[in-house]
């Protein structure tokens, strides 16, 4: 398996030498936050103010606009104030180490375990874009393997703050607060909830009126793009009707499994909610795809026979093909929810996570 999975870095290396990106996401985020400092919050989200923005800078560079929601410009602003290729070095490296940390996070012990984590996103095809793109799904991978840790060390508020990281674009993780609430982690969701009201109270006032009736109006047409759409239903059910309806009941789903799940462990929930959120979302980029590496972290670290890591073998391809087959892409992320249904509802007894063992007088 090391062996393949080097055969695949090696094969993501040839990729970013041979597709070098001139305008990767970070183009936009730096211009993004430039903006703000410039003209003001109220205006970011005005279409001739992001362009006007971007072009002060790269007078050739096609305009794509950008709809993270304001923390994400405040975040940015040191690096603003640096020079474009500094920057640019900071939030690539910033990002290459969050994916290597979050794997290294949510590894069992082991020298082995390490280095297959480390490799099984090193070898991951979406993976590629980290040096290319610049993309933000790292800070939310992270946030998730931070999350699930301080669940585990039983600090749940510290884990709803960490959760909140993922604010900066909340369609990836949209559903994992709500199947934590449903696993019974009151406390993670409350402080998660505190910390998103805060943010959200802060965004309107620095927005104003204007500001949040060009954020949606920006949020819409950004919506339409179907390039974006690849990787949702919208293209599969066709018309907003159709997809919405998916939407909702696949939400009532996720929430539903992850209470089934509640006794099995913050693993198997974490991993229903990100799913679910993939599967509900309208539109995204392909540099997300790097969220699916987290559910089949948090699995691996479930005991199972060959079934099981059959299934997530075929997931992580299923992923790794995600990036040329959007299908392949929501399929694993519809099997992943309920195979772990299955198995739980199979089991007499609660999944144990690898990194555990339940004495006998623990168990009922």
């Amino acid at each position: 398996m090391l062996v393949a999975l080097f055969d695949l870095v090696l094969y993501n290396v040839y990729q970013v030498i041979r597709a070098p990106s001139g305008w990767p996401d970070f183009v936009y985020f730096y211009t993004f936050a430039k903006a703000g400092m410039t003209y003001g919050y109220q205006r970011i989200y005005d279409p001739v103010i992001q362009e006007s923005s971007l072009h002060a800078l790269f007078s050739t560079a096609p305009f794509y606009s950008v709809v993270n929601p304001p923390p994400f410009a405040w975040l940015l602003a040191p690096l603003a104030l640096v020079p474009y290729p500094l920057a640019l070095w900071i939030w690539s490296g910033s990002m290459i180490a969050a994916v290597a940390i979050s794997s290294l996070l949510l590894a069992p012990s082991g020298r082995y375990s390490r280095v297959l984590f480390m490799a099984s996103w090193l070898g991951f095809l979406p993976a590629y874009l980290l040096v290319v793109s610049a993309p933000v799904a790292p800070l939310v991978i992270l946030s998730l393997a931070l999350t699930w840790k301080f669940i585990r060390d039983d600090r749940q508020t510290a884990a709803g703050l960490v959760l909140s990281i993922g604010l900066l674009k909340p369609t990836l993780v949209l559903l994992v607060p709500l199947v934590l609430l449903a696993a019974g982690y009151r406390r993670v969701f409350l402080s998660w909830l505190v910390a998103a009201l805060l943010l959200v109270v802060a965004s309107c006032v620095s927005l104003g009126v204007d500001g949040i009736r060009a954020y949606i109006s920006l949020s819409i047409s950004f919506a339409a793009n179907t390039y974006s759409l690849r990787w949702s239903l919208v293209p599969i059910l066709g018309g907003d009707t159709a997809w919405l309806a998916a939407a909702i009941l696949i939400a009532a789903a996720t929430i539903l499994i992850a209470w089934r799940l509640r006794h099995d462990g913050p693993e198997p929930v974490i991993a229903v909610g990100v799913m679910g959120s993939f599967l509900i979302n309208h539109h995204m980029t392909p540099g997300d795809l790097m969220m699916l590496l987290v559910p089949v972290w948090l699995i691996l670290r479930l005991r199972g026979g060959v079934l099981r890591n059959a299934l997530l073998g075929v997931a992580w391809v299923g992923g790794w093909l995600g990036l040329i087959f959007p299908v392949s892409a929501i399929l694993v992320a519809a099997a992943i929810p309920l195979a772990l249904l299955v198995h739980s509802m199979s089991q007499r007894h609660p999944v144990v996570p690898a990194s555990k063992e339940l004495s006998a007088a623990s168990i009922p």
